[in-house]
């Protein structure tokens, strides 16, 4: 449940974000108790590639920047 919670959070920031600034800042985690989230990857593959091919591995928008576009939008 909390994987495909993550998943649509993932897939709303990402579609409120414009294409080119989609890649800037993106956080990842392994969907398990206790397992840290990790921001700061440069693009999704390299979010993707540092997580590895697990199942529960879940790539995301960071948080940050999607607030900092939001508010700069007005929104």
């Amino acid at each position: 449940m909390r994987l495909l919670f993550g998943f649509v959070i993932a897939g709303l920031l990402a579609a409120a974000l414009p294409a080119a600034h989609a890649d800037e800042l993106w956080c990842g985690f392994i969907d398990k108790a206790g397992s840290p989230v990790r921001c700061g990857f440069s693009s999704l593959a390299q979010c993707k590639q540092t997580l590895g091919d697990q199942k529960d591995a879940v790539c995301m928008p960071s948080p940050s920047f999607a607030k900092a576009h939001r508010d700069a939008r007005g929104g």
